[in-house]
């Protein structure tokens, strides 16, 4: 993303508006995989989440390390929630069920395995089967070894080992179902299917089976199958936490939300405390706050956080909640809470450093990320946001030495070109015009068509006194993207400012042309004709601003200058009342405005009415607070009493304009002139 530069612009006429810089840092997040914010046409790039209070924040969900389905983006608030679309295996473990033997190696064996002494029970179980024990002992135990093989994800070893089972024991059906198991851990879902329908076929009142068909099918996006495998589980059993969970997520899919939140509820309720009710509880959390029901999302984050106290993402996500609601201190103390025990989670504290961000809260932030850099020394895309909180904070230096590092992890790539681009923002706004100039360069050797990078490139020419090459970059930009109308804005107020009138009208005339709804280059082709004194061309383009839209801040302009134009040209009682209407509509756009109070001072001093003027002066000198337009106010004052032959407070009047701009001149000699009437009048 590019930085918002400093309001440094190119020196205007009054009745010209104030022309900002681009950025581009938004581009460096998209090419880093993030979602991107929309371009502006402003200094530096905006956040990702650009901007708004809480549109920075991520809300994590609580599935981690399997896959997610993908982030659903809630449009209201700005924030990316991820949903996630996981079934739970219900029996990751391969929990058995309590065999009764009389061998007493096999119950050690089975102790051993229950208690997590793995290596012992591998010996013990091995010595089942190499002893002179029963078949269906034997069998047990080479379920149990396959079942450790499986653990340590030798799944080749453990189909061995079921297969050598089943030799001894085919009526087993747990064998079966951890052959099924395996087999899908494997991907290898024929085989998985097979043996856990023989499993079924065997414990028709097992759940289990139904629930591992109902994965395999959702796996293979089968989701008809699925679901009448997990309604057949729920005929068995209509508690089973894992089949309602995974219910839900069928629903969610199906699009049915209401009643995937049914199911979700269930699942929590019938598994109390365990692991299916918190994910359970963080779905549903996740899924009332993207609907912006902030109360229920809260309830039921805190219950996931209750369950899972050191679970790291479950505070976390609650901070969320909190934030979303503008519950900042409650937020603040979970996201705490979720960096303390996530010292080694990369992804929590980078998410922690955009929730910090979005509370601006930089120096937090800038921890986070620091911490994410220790790990991932090389990951561009929070050098770029360290970058960026940096600039926030005005520390332009550490600001450019983190986009430098992008330049050095990735050159030559497009990470690269964003970070040379707010280089040359930041070398710019540090008044380097020359090294920012080598920085836009930088980025252009990289990638030569783009719009605002020569945009950006013309303004440093401009800073740095080059008009021609400012001219030229701001051509290219024009000729990339024929679009882009402020580069050819930026091209005719630069003519102005250098004295080329003739060039500004001619590229005002063509903006005005092809883009005939922009009130600015109309506007500006009237105050070029207004300083040249063709004032029929200049009112003919001011009400074309005004027919636009009449409410606009070029139309309040607009309004004030016909009024000035209609005073002057006309003495006769209808014009200066059309004039005086003018600026009470600019005054009904914005209350108050010292210009629009200035023109109304002019308009009632060329009526003669010299006391309304002077108090219509006296309301802009309170409204402004421009030392030059108090100066010129003070200037009216002074020839309105003038004017009424009031020398002394003329005089007093045009000392009060050179105290406030003693660089006008036209003010002294105004007052020169009151000084000798009032002393003619004093002799007389």
């Amino acid at each position: 993303m590019l930085l918002p530069r400093k309001n440094r612009n190119m020196p205007e006429d009054d009745e010209s508006i104030s022309r900002n810089r681009i950025s581009g840092i938004e581009k460096i997040r998209k090419a880093a995989g993030t979602a991107p914010v929309n371009q502006k046409y402003i200094i530096i790039i905006l956040s990702l989440i650009a901007v708004i209070a809480l549109s920075a924040v991520l809300f994590l969900y609580f599935y981690k390390g399997r896959a997610s389905g993908g982030q659903v983006q809630n449009q209201g608030q700005g924030a990316n929630i991820v949903t996630g679309n996981e079934v739970m295996p219900g029996s990751g473990s391969q929990a058995m069920r309590d065999y009764q033997t009389s061998n007493q190696t096999l119950k050690k064996a089975i102790e051993s395995y229950k208690s997590g002494f793995l290596a012992n029970a591998i010996t013990e179980f091995t010595e089942v089967v190499e002893s002179n024990a029963t078949d269906r002992d034997k069998a047990i135990a080479l379920l149990y070894l396959g079942i450790i093989a499986d653990t340590k994800a030798d799944f080749d070893g453990a189909i061995r080992y079921f297969e050598r089972a089943l030799g001894y024991d085919k009526n087993n059906p747990e064998i079966y179902l951890s052959m099924a198991r395996t087999y899908s851990k494997m991907n290898d879902f024929e085989n998985a299917a097979k043996h856990a329908l023989q499993a079924s076929d065997m414990s028709p009142a097992d759940v289990y089976p139904m629930l591992l068909l109902g994965n395999i099918n959702f796996n293979l996006t089968r989701y008809d199958d699925a679901i009448r495998f997990y309604e057949r589980g729920l005929k068995i059993n209509p508690d089973h936490p894992a089949l309602l969970y995974n219910m839900a997520m069928f629903m969610f899919k199906k699009g049915e939300r209401f009643q995937a939140l049914e199911y979700l509820k269930k699942a929590a309720d019938s598994d109390g405390i365990g692991e299916i009710a918190y994910k359970s509880y963080s779905r549903l959390g996740a899924e009332f706050l993207e609907s912006n029901m902030f109360d229920l999302a809260e309830k039921y984050l805190v219950q996931a956080a209750k369950l899972r106290p050191a679970e790291a993402l479950a505070h976390y996500n609650l901070g969320v909640a909190y934030l979303r609601q503008g519950k900042n201190g409650e937020a603040l103390k979970q996201f705490e809470v979720a960096e303390r025990l996530g010292q080694d989670d990369t992804e929590i504290l980078e998410n922690l450093g955009e929730s910090y961000f979005s509370l601006k809260d930089y120096d937090r932030s800038l921890r986070s990320y620091g911490k994410v850099l220790e790990k991932k020394g090389r990951d561009v895309r929070i050098l770029s946001r360290m970058g960026e909180i940096y600039y926030s904070q005005g520390d332009l230096d550490r600001a450019y030495e983190a986009y430098r590092k992008v330049t050095q992890v990735q050159p030559a790539t497009e990470n690269a070109r964003i970070a040379y681009l707010n280089m040359g923002n930041i070398l710019d706004d540090a008044q380097r015009f020359d090294d920012a100039i080598k920085a836009y360069e930088s980025a252009n050797a990289i990638r030569d068509n783009d719009d605002l990078a020569y945009f950006n490139l013309g303004l440093a020419y401009m800073h740095s006194d080059k008009p021609a090459l400012a001219v030229n970059a701001w051509k290219k930009a024009a000729e990339i993207n024929p679009g882009n109308i402020k580069a050819r804005m930026m091209l005719g107020d630069y003519y102005l400012q250098k004295g080329y009138p003739d060039l500004a009208e001619k590229e005002f005339q063509e903006i005005a042309y092809k883009w005939p709804e922009d009130q600015e280059s109309t506007f500006k082709l009237g105050t070029i004709y207004h300083r040249q004194k063709d004032y029929e061309d200049a009112k003919k383009a001011y009400r074309r601003v005004i027919e636009s839209n009449g409410s606009s801040e070029f139309a309040r302009k607009a309004y004030i200058n016909l009024a000035v134009i209609t005073s002057a040209g006309r003495t006769d009682e209808n014009s200066f009342k059309e004039a005086l209407g003018m600026v009470q509509k600019a005054l009904q756009i914005k209350p108050d405005d010292p210009d629009a109070l200035m023109a109304l001072g002019m308009v009632y001093a060329r009526m003669e009415i010299h006391e309304r003027a002077i108090e219509s002066y006296y309301q802009s000198i309170k409204a402004s607070r421009d030392s030059k337009m108090t100066a010129e106010c003070y200037n009216n004052i002074g020839k309105s009493y003038y004017a009424m032959k009031q020398y002394k407070r003329a005089i007093e009047a045009f000392g009060r304009g050179v105290e406030e701009d003693p660089s006008n001149e036209e003010i002294r000699m105004n007052r020169k002139s009151a000084v000798q009437a009032y002393e003619n009048e004093l002799d007389r």
